[in-house]
C-alpha cells in the first residue's frame, strides 16, 4: 500500500497509474471454476487465503495485458470482465465475457508463459488474487486440485465452442447481436423486469460483434421497433427472449 493511502493505484502490487485496489484479504474464494476449492483440505484453503488480496477494480480497468507475466491467479468475486486481443494496427478483438466465479490467469499460471489475452473490467470489479506459486505449490500436493484446474480448461474450451457464434462474423450481425443479448442474460442474469444486470457499453457490443457504435444503436432501436427490447439509456430490458431467439437465427 503506498504511504498514508488506504486504497492506491497500483501495478502487480506496486504503485503505478493502472490499477485501484485494496490490499485486504480475501475472506473467502469464490471460484465455481474450481469449485471453490473445495478440493484443498481447510487447512489448505487457509494457507492459501493468507497470501491472497482482494482488489477493487473500478470498470474500464486493466486487470493483466497481453504477453503480461502474472504472479498472481484472479477469481472474480463480483463485477465483469472481458478478454481480448490486439492486433498488429491496435485493433481490439474481444475473444470473451467473464461473471463471478470464473478464474483469470490459469494459463499464463501453469504455463509460465506471458498471458494470451488481456483482461479489463466491464464493471465495478472485486477480485480475488491468489499467489501463484501458493497455486502451483497445492497443485503438486493434491491431484484432485490439479483435476480440477484442468476440468476448468476443459470448460474454457465448450464455452468457445458455446460462444464461438456470437464473434463469428458468417452470421448476420443483427442476427449474432440478438445472440449476444441472450447470452449476456444467461451469463449475468436480469433483474425482475428483465433488464440485463451487466451494463455493456455500445462500444463494446460494437468490438465483440465486429461492427461500429453507430450501427449497434441502429439495430438496437430497430430491435426496440419490434418490441424485443426496451432501452433506457445505457440500460437494455429484455421483452421477448422468444424473439431473440428467432433473430438470432437469422
Amino acid at each position: 500500500m503506498c504511504p498514508g493511502q488506504n486504497m492506491t493505484y497500483v501495478r502487480n502490487y506496486s504503485c503505478s497509474d493502472i490499477y485501484f485496489c485494496g490490499v485486504d484479504r480475501c475472506a473467502d474464494i469464490q471460484a465455481k471454476q474450481l469449485r471453490n476449492f473445495r478440493a484443498l483440505s481447510t487447512a489448505s484453503q487457509k494457507q492459501l487465503l493468507e497470501s491472497s488480496e482482494t482488489i477493487q477494480l473500478p470498470k474500464g480497468s486493466i486487470v493483466f495485458e497481453e504477453d503480461q507475466h502474472l504472479n498472481k491467479l484472479y477469481c472474480i468475486k463480483k463485477g465483469a470482465c472481458k478478454f481480448s486481443k490486439y492486433d498488429p494496427s491496435g485493433q481490439e478483438h474481444i475473444l470473451r465475457f467473464l461473471g463471478e466465479g470464473d478464474i483469470m490467469g490459469k494459463r499464463a499460471v501453469i504455463s509460465q508463459n506471458g498471458a494470451k489475452v488481456a483482461a479489463t473490467t466491464l464493471a465495478n470489479t472485486q477480485l480475488c488474487c491468489l499467489d501463484k506459486e501458493a497455486v502451483l505449490r497445492h497443485m503438486k500436493q493434491n491431484t484432485e486440485f490439479c483435476e480440477d484446474l484442468l476440468k476448468a480448461f476443459v470448460e474454457d474450451a465448450n464455452l468457445s465452442d458455446k460462444t464461438r457464434v456470437i464473434f463469428s462474423p458468417s452470421k448476420s450481425i443483427r442476427g449474432r447481436l440478438a445472440k449476444l443479448l441472450l447470452y449476456l442474460s444467461e451469463k449475468f442474469g436480469t433483474d425482475s423486469n428483465g433488464k440485463l444486470r451487466l451494463r455493456m457499453r455500445r462500444e463494446d457490443m460494437a468490438v465483440a460483434l465486429g461492427t461500429s457504435p453507430e450501427y449497434i444503436i441502429n439495430l438496437l432501436k430497430s430491435l426496440k421497433k419490434e418490441g424485443t427490447i426496451q432501452t433506457i439509456k445505457s440500460e437494455i430490458q429484455i421483452l421477448s427472449k422468444e424473439g431473440l431467439e428467432r433473430i438470432s437465427n437469422t
